[in-house]
């Protein structure tokens, strides 16, 4: 049960790179900005609940705040790591509720394997969704795990944590009113009801509706992608072949999910018929056996983490299609399916009572957790590294061309950008990465031009140049890589070249040999530049300069 939680410890520490990106500016770089500018307590206290995009990050502001506080920095490797233990908080909880079953500790096996793998990168390797969904899917699982165990008091601030992590999490007031209602805890029920809406009103309050509003227009007219979406929302972790298209990718996700809904509509078809008999004496002869306290709080808790799931499958189904079918199983989101996994699973192996069932649906939860986590590997660790080197080098343009990290060059949110992070620099509250740094010192120094035996082929194109060479290799190694640089006397680019898309039958890999990048006019002021590639490998640079380009 280690093996997967230490990998994926490594891959976070290993290739974890201490730079913002996109949207981290706004509850990061930009708010730490503000708040050490503004010595307003109220003023303060509204950046900490400020918006952010259709979000609160609250728990992600006060985390940045507590490092600042402690260590007069603003560290994105932090933030990364950081957000990564409440994931592994996310695992201990499971495996106290787990516990409350007396099964061997063997049928856990699988909940490791399915909750650490890969295919959720961009959650805990990106700032910003590391601390929206890592907190949010902890507090929502800690809230439900104390609400089964009737520590209502400790549930109650759990689901205020949760709202205030992102917007997912108020999610978590319809998920405990699901399991006070089928525990006939009514007056647990209004208190619960009164605190959430309360949560929830004030989350609210002043927050536009950031354009969903048409989302309703778009389900309206396409009602079958939603439905589509929310099982492929939820079957997310069966997206094994990420760059085929969206049809290919999305087939498998909906049809496992499907599959998994049989047994869960049957399984909450059990945990309803008590309810119906005690309340109305409807179903008596369709209910199950009395429950021990320890089994009936174990499925309370996955009963709630499960209202919490559909609901929002139920949500994100109905908002996200207009952007495209392929946010639903977008890497952002896939922690949510790996909880729908454990779930279905765990809910089977408590519920049914014939041995040789259970330990044929430990097998092949062990089987399918094991093969997920395996492909993701495959799949995705290569992503991973690519994805960190793009980070660095556009890190370096950051900060010495003022853009890089995700806006447009030149433009009004890049300068707005350029000055946050000179800012921060110049007071000592953030530092680049060395890396970057380095690799430009070496290219500044290099005078000897592209070797001829390497066919690397350029094109003027209308809007940018093309550069390819169908040589280089792919390296999982984090410093290895292929970049493309302009130089002249005042300023040098770096830009990353990414490898070429594999086009042959094996439908698990991703890259094949060469690299390719156009690099955009737009991206490089006026002037005549050296042109050239560099291959990094361990501490050994080659490539050379290309030849000239000019840019009107």
């Amino acid at each position: 049960m280690a093996v997967p939680v230490a990998l994926w410890v490594g891959v976070i520490l290993y290739y974890s790179v201490n730079l913002p990106w996109y949207d981290d500016f706004d509850p990061f770089p930009d708010f730490l900005h503000k708040w050490i500018t503004n010595d307003s307590l109220p003023e303060r206290l509204k950046l900490l609940f400020q918006p952010n995009n259709e979000h609160r990050m609250v728990i992600g502001k006060l985390a940045t705040l507590v490092y600042y506080w402690v260590t007069g920095h603003l560290n994105f490797t932090f933030l990364h790591i950081g957000a990564a233990v409440f994931t592994l908080g996310t695992l201990s909880v499971f495996w106290r509720a787990f516990k409350r079953s007396n099964l061997s500790a063997w049928y856990f096996l699988p909940v490791p394997f399915l909750l650490f793998q890969l295919q959720y990168h961009l959650i805990f390797l990106w700032a910003i969704c590391g601390w929206q969904h890592q907190p949010v899917v902890f507090f929502v699982v800690l809230s439900m795990f104390l609400l089964s165990g009737k520590r209502f008091a400790g549930a109650l601030l759990a689901g205020v944590c949760a709202t205030y992590a992102m917007s997912s999490g108020i999610f978590v007031w319809p998920a405990g009113v699901v399991v006070l209602l089928l525990r006939s805890q009514y007056k647990q029920l209004a208190a619960w009801i009164l605190v959430g809406a309360v949560a929830v009103g004030l989350y609210f309050y002043g927050m536009s509706a950031q354009g969903n509003e048409s989302s309703f227009a778009f389900f309206a007219k396409y009602p079958h992608l939603s439905a589509l979406g929310f099982f492929a929302f939820l079957g997310g972790l069966f997206d094994f072949f990420p760059e085929k298209s969206i049809v290919v990718r999305s087939a498998l996700p909906v049809l496992m999910a499907f599959i998994a809904m049989i047994w869960v509509v049957i399984w909450l078809w059990r945990q309803l018929t008590p309810w119906f008999a005690r309340t109305f004496g409807w179903f008596k002869n369709g209910t199950t056996d009395a429950q021990s306290d320890s089994t009936a709080n174990l499925n309370a808790f996955l009963l709630g983490i499960l209202s919490f799931l559909l609901v929002e499958a139920l949500i994100i189904g109905l908002l996200r299609p207009r952007f495209g079918f392929f946010v639903m199983i977008v890497s952002n989101y896939k922690i949510y399916p790996a909880l729908f996994l454990i779930v279905t699973y765990l809910s089977f192996v408590v519920s049914t009572q014939n041995q040789k069932l259970r330990k044929l649906a430990l097998r092949g939860a062990a089987l399918v957790g094991l093969a997920i986590w395996g492909i993701s590997i495959y799949s995705y660790l290569p992503v991973i590294s690519e994805r960190r080197k793009y980070y660095t080098m556009n890190g370096y343009n950051q900060e010495h061309n003022g853009f890089g990290l995700g806006h447009v060059p030149y433009s009004e949110a890049a300068r707005y950008v350029d000055n946050v992070m000179k800012y921060l620099v110049q007071n000592g509250v953030y530092t680049y990465p060395k890396e970057g740094n380095e690799l430009g010192r070496q290219v500044n120094a290099l005078t000897t031009a592209f070797p001829v035996e390497r066919q690397v082929i350029i094109t003027h194109r209308d809007k940018g140049i093309y550069v390819n060479d169908p040589e280089g290799t792919i390296s999982p190694a984090r410093s290895d890589g292929e970049y493309a640089f302009a130089r002249n006397g005042q300023r040098l680019y770096f830009f990353k070249m990414e490898p070429h898309k594999y086009t042959g039958r094996n439908f698990f890999r991703q890259y094949d040999k060469g690299f390719d990048i156009e690099i955009p006019h737009s991206s490089l002021l006026p002037g005549t530049y050296d042109l050239g590639i560099v291959n990094v490998e361990g501490a050994s640079l080659k490539g050379g300069v290309l030849g000239k380009v000019t840019i009107p």
